[in-house]
């Protein structure tokens, strides 16, 4: 019996001093813990199309030739009535020396007459959105080289305007032609009538309200 008691305090003994606690738990394997982060979704939306449309506004095209007419108060001081009703026209030359007046995307002529029936004045004005008039006066300037045509130079030149030219032509009738350029206008004005001295006098004052007209539309 003695025996026995020894064999349970040695046990007991051996428990207590092993620095570990008797409960099992703790012996078991710890649980591997995984967290997942979801990736974000980025949903992205295409951008809007934008159409733009470069075909040319007929009517502002039209509007801006009108601006550009002189109208008849320009020239009835001057002894001009009207005579021609504004037409749409096109015109791709002159006649004078066939210089060329490039490819106008617009244009309209009118016309007036003087006291005396052998006395006229037309002005044609065309619009070049693409370009610029004063390039298409230099192209006409440039052909304007044949026996057709004499250089008239106008003393002031035109004011407002960005280039012009004139010239007189001998015939039955004498004329005298003077090319306006402002902006993406062109404006031909030509006076008709006999002798040449007075088409040159009258082109000289004409000259001055179609350029007022011109500048007026920038």
């Amino acid at each position: 019996m003695r025996r026995v008691c020894v064999v349970v305090g040695i046990l007991v003994l051996t428990a207590s001093c092993s620095g570990k606690p008797n409960d099992l738990r703790h012996y078991a394997d710890p649980v591997a813990t995984t967290t997942s982060t979801a990736v974000p979704t980025t949903t992205r939306s295409a951008a809007p199309t934008t159409t733009t449309s470069s075909a040319p506004n007929t009517a502002a095209l039209a509007a801006s030739v009108t601006s550009g007419l002189m109208v008849d108060a320009s020239v009835s001081e001057i002894g001009f009535h009207p005579s021609v009703p504004q037409k749409a026209t096109v015109l791709s030359q002159l006649p004078a020396c066939s210089a060329p007046l490039g490819t106008a995307a617009a244009g309209a002529q009118t016309g007036w007459v003087g006291a005396s029936s052998v006395t006229t004045l037309t002005e044609y004005v065309a619009v070049y959105p693409k370009t610029t008039a004063a390039q298409v006066l230099a192209a006409a300037k440039a052909a304007l080289t044949c026996s057709q045509a004499t250089r008239y130079a106008l003393t002031p030149a035109p004011a407002g305007v960005d280039a012009s030219y004139s010239w007189c032509e001998k015939g039955s009738q004498a004329s005298c032609t003077v090319l306006l350029a402002k902006g993406h206008l062109l404006a031909r004005v030509q006076v008709i009538t006999t002798p040449e001295t007075k088409a040159q006098t009258l082109i000289s004052e004409v000259a001055v309200p179609a350029a007022a007209r011109l500048a007026a539309t920038s």
